[in-house]
């Protein structure tokens, strides 16, 4: 999937003002992909992502934070991961599965089996 398939499948999922999607081509340790308000750009580290649920995953959180700051009637905090935030970023997910753009349960089973094989016990 490429920059453009992504933006046109967030489209669909929200009406907001215009923003980019930008793959960095690089892999990062620290996080998956940033939104930056000022310029409206969502960036995606794809050389993260094992294939296009994760990346598809990554983009609809980053664009929770483009959601949430295009929407909210008051300025968003320095603090980003608010309970608002939250909601804008399940009812998105939400509206993504009814689509078919990812699965939740998958990506849920995906984040135990991390946690299993970080903590070395069976969950």
């Amino acid at each position: 999937m490429n920059q453009d398939q992504v933006k046109n499948k967030l489209i669909k999922l929200a009406e907001v003002p215009d923003f980019s999607v930008i793959f960095s081509g690089k892999k990062s340790t620290k996080v998956d992909g940033l939104y930056k308000p000022e310029t409206r750009e969502i960036v995606i580290h794809n050389h993260n992502m094992t294939g296009d649920h994760d990346l598809m995953y990554t983009a609809i959180h980053e664009f929770a934070h483009h959601v949430h700051c295009s929407t909210s009637g008051i300025p968003v905090s320095g603090r980003c991961h608010t309970s608002q935030f939250w909601a804008v970023f399940h009812d998105l997910l939400k509206r993504a599965e009814k689509r078919k753009y990812i699965q939740i349960r998958l990506r849920l089973m995906m984040n135990l089996l991390i946690l299993q094989k970080k903590s070395g016990k069976t969950i």
